[in-house]
């Protein structure tokens, strides 16, 4: 006997903040006039400048009035990465309209956390030394560089008393904490959570994807045959989930139902992931299984899609292998974002949710060529999609961390 999906779980708030922009009303106005978020690094000076990032052009020092007992003497204990989920945290929290969260929890995905911070300590600590100045650098601004710091400023401005957990799978650490926050929720262990990802710009995390040679000197081109890497990203996007029986009761508008999650490792190498993505099969094929439904039931796959040349092939191999040549519409936002790293599932899941609410499928930009390692119905430009209900997102990490979260339309 087949078994009987879980019971789904109430989205009931977004937020975002990225090169498009900060908040959901920001992001639709990009999606919509396919404005991307390629542009050149602010944040420092680098010999590599040359290569575009996705980097959030605001004043995050403005946008934390938004967040709720955020006094003098927390602000200065946030690194870059806290602020932006802070930011994104707050929109999603006034949206859902919750009143009280002392039992609620988060959990966030992370890699970069305080990093940036942490990195300006040890330039001025060298540059110090060069010149023989005795004055000792002040480090309490490394207590930002974990990321439970952010779970400690999310719980303090919102006194959350519910479980916090941060999670680091690389590039599907978001999405990760998105599904096993829904998870949380089924367990009983509360009734409402904050759930998504972020990452700031950081110097090691920049360089390091330039030196892997992976980064394109003009911006991603997703599922292109002449993509040329990646665009590294930052920003936040964060869910509220609730139990949909409590979510109900008080009257909150649910904007979707995450119905189905899956996650797998590919066990095949350290960064690489399997050529032809049985680990991205297997979290598709959960998901699907988890949501209760058939692979015909989706009607648009929001991709990983870094538009680096692994990356893509083995995507595309992997969908194809689930759903069949060119059966389901598929597009890449990081054209949009960037690739922001741990942020990207929790970005995509804001997404993916404004794909279903809006009925419209956002366009891969960057496409010229359709790459043909497998054939993808591949969305080139805005496509209205009046009957869709069922969206997919996948995010897929080093080594071959997947997850794939599957949200439904909230009848």
């Amino acid at each position: 006997m087949p078994q009987q999906p879980p019971e789904p779980v109430a989205v009931t708030g977004l937020g975002v903040i990225g090169a498009c922009g900060r908040g959901v009303a920001a992001m639709d106005r990009a999606l919509r006039e396919g404005r991307e978020g390629v542009g050149a690094l602010s944040l420092w000076q680098s010999s590599v400048g040359d290569f575009p990032v996705g980097q959030y052009r605001g004043e995050l020092d403005s946008d934390l009035d938004s967040v709720p007992g955020l006094t003098p003497h927390l602000r200065k204990r946030l690194s870059r990465s806290d602020a932006l989920t802070l930011v994104a945290a707050a929109e999603a929290v006034e949206q859902a309209g919750l009143g009280d969260l002392a039992a609620a929890g988060a959990y966030v995905g992370q890699s970069v956390c305080g990093t940036l911070t942490s990195e300006a300590l040890y330039i001025e600590a060298r540059s110090r030394a060069k010149v023989g100045n005795p004055e000792k650098v002040d480090l309490r601004g490394a207590f930002v560089h974990e990321g439970a710091n952010t779970l400690d400023r999310l719980a303090e401005a919102w006194g959350l008393r519910g479980p916090t957990l941060s999670f680091m799978t690389a590039c599907s650490s978001a999405a990760n904490a998105i599904g096993l926050a829904a998870d949380a929720i089924r367990a009983g262990r509360c009734k409402s959570m904050l759930a998504g990802g972020a990452d700031s710009l950081s110097r090691i995390a920049f360089n390091g994807f330039c030196s892997l040679k992976v980064v394109s000197p003009d911006g991603p081109r997703p599922f292109d045959r002449e993509r040329q890497g990646m665009m590294v990203g930052e920003g936040a996007g964060m869910l509220v989930l609730e139990d949909l029986r409590h979510a109900k009761a008080r009257g909150a508008k649910i904007l979707a139902l995450l119905t189905g999650y899956g996650h797998s490792c590919d066990a095949h190498h350290l960064t690489a992931s399997h050529p032809e993505g049985k680990g991205a099969v297997a979290a598709m094929r959960e998901a699907l299984e988890m949501a209760g439904l058939q692979p015909a039931d989706i009607g648009y796959i929001n991709a990983h899609g870094t538009a680096t040349l692994d990356n893509d092939r083995t995507e595309a191999r992997a969908i194809s292998s689930v759903f069949g040549e060119s059966a389901v519409p598929v597009s890449s936002t990081k054209r949009f974002f960037g690739h922001t790293l741990a942020a990207a599932g929790g970005v995509e899941a804001v997404v993916s949710v404004w794909a279903l609410r809006h009925r419209l499928l956002p366009a891969n930009l960057g496409l010229r060529a359709p790459l043909e390692d497998a054939k993808l119905d591949l969305v080139s430009e805005n496509r209205p999609a009046p009957g869709l209900k069922h969206v997919l997102s996948n995010s897929f990490g080093f080594g071959g961390n997947n997850a794939a979260l599957v949200f439904t339309e909230a009848k």
